[in-house]
């Protein structure tokens, strides 16, 4: 999807002065980034489209970009207070609260909840679960309510601490992945033993997400349009250095759907 958009957004421009180059990166390391910054900025580029980990070191890389007059937009993670020019994301406070708002019709206090994110250095994890846990506080859960746990977007280390955590607290009744594998996630339920006793909630509508809705071990996703993340990122950057056109917005967002097996 994130390639759709930069397609659809070349083909809108249709400018052969505009040239836009592609950097897919193997590891989504903090290190990978800096290093691919650098050598795009020593190549001489007018601007940078990124998703990055909220770090000072990150910060710091783009500060110094953008001192050396290099235009940075950030793209599904933000850097707030770095000197980006603007960001192309998803509303993450307003979708963990969704998500929040859904858990709160499928249990009841005083069950809990497992909340399995990436990296809460990562804004576009960090934002999600910030508003889940508001949210659900809001609703009446308490505080002790929940747990936190982080894996990094892997599949074995999703398995081993979502098993883990539902066999040491056997009052969690639902879990929200704010992030990636949710196959990961499925697996530590089964392992624990809970098959489809426990509630799922997630973010993003892959294809995995699509299976586990028609098979009914997740109840709901939070889905996104992550073409229109790309799409934005990319025509704001033209507007800017092809015709000086500031944005209107330090932020656009992309549209937000609550999917159920029934629309499928």
């Amino acid at each position: 999807q994130i390639v759709s958009g930069i397609r659809k957004a070349l083909r809108y421009i249709a400018d052969p002065a505009f040239v836009l180059a592609e950097q897919p990166l193997r590891t989504m390391t903090m290190q990978e980034l800096l290093r691919a910054m650098d050598e795009q900025i020593r190549s001489g580029v007018d601007g940078l489209i990124i998703r990055a980990e909220n770090t000072p070191e990150v910060r710091a890389a783009i500060e110094q970009a953008v001192q050396q007059g290099v235009t940075v937009i950030t793209y599904d993670a933000d850097v707030p207070h770095s000197g980006r020019l603007c960001h192309a994301g998803q509303d993450l406070v307003r979708a963990g609260a969704i998500a929040a708002g859904v858990m709160a019709r499928l249990i009841r206090p005083p069950e809990h909840v497992l909340i399995v994110t990436g990296n809460l250095r990562m804004e576009a994890h960090k934002g999600r679960v910030d508003g889940f846990c508001s949210h659900l506080c809001e609703l009446g859960f308490p505080s002790d309510a929940y747990h936190i746990i982080e894996t990094n977007e892997m599949h074995s280390l999703t398995e081993e601490l979502v098993a883990r955590a539902i066999s040491e607290d056997r009052q969690i009744r639902a879990v929200y992945m704010s992030t990636q594998p949710v196959s990961g996630c499925i697996a530590g339920l089964r392992r624990a033993g809970v098959g489809s006793g426990v509630h799922v909630v997630c973010n993003d509508l892959t294809p995995a997400a699509k299976r586990y809705l028609k098979e009914g071990t997740v109840d709901f996703v939070i889905g996104q349009s992550f073409w229109q993340e790309s799409f934005r990122a990319v025509i704001a950057m033209y507007q800017l250095l092809a015709r000086n056109i500031t944005p209107k917005e330090t932020a656009y967002y992309t549209d937000l759907t609550l999917v159920c097996k029934e629309m499928l």
